[in-house]
């Protein structure tokens, strides 16, 4: 049986693509923003392209947190694929700082992907 979990006035029927979505986004912008006050307080003489790294990451996670939030409002296949995008970005800019949420995003990305079954109501006799 499905349990569809009813919030806002419409019933979530993709509640593990929007909890994983949700964790990744908000670790990543937790992460992000760890980062970003590391990078902003290495000295002037140092390279800064750490800071502008996590700045261009930290915007991805606030997609991200968007989108796990529209999951349900919005076609599972673009949110799928633009998560996984999200991720492989994230995953390639951060030089595995950010593994843990774009292992998250990934997996929300990938449950959205896959087609949701009809409940089958049996009738009792």
């Amino acid at each position: 049986m499905i349990y569809l979990l009813h919030i806002g006035g419409f019933l979530m029927k993709r509640t593990a693509e929007f909890v994983t979505g949700l964790i990744g986004g908000i670790l990543g912008s937790v992460f992000s923003f760890i980062v970003m006050f590391w990078a902003g307080n290495q000295p002037v003489t140092e390279d800064n392209g750490l800071f502008v790294t996590s700045i261009i990451v930290l915007l991805l996670q606030i997609v991200a947190l968007v989108l796990s939030c529209l999951v349900n409002t919005m076609n599972n296949k673009i949110y799928g694929v633009i998560t996984i995008v999200i991720g492989l970005i994230t995953l390639l800019l951060s030089a595995l700082v950010f593994f843990i949420p774009a292992i998250l995003q990934f997996v929300s990305g990938g449950l959205a992907l896959r087609s949701l079954k009809e409940p089958v109501i049996k009738e009792s006799i």
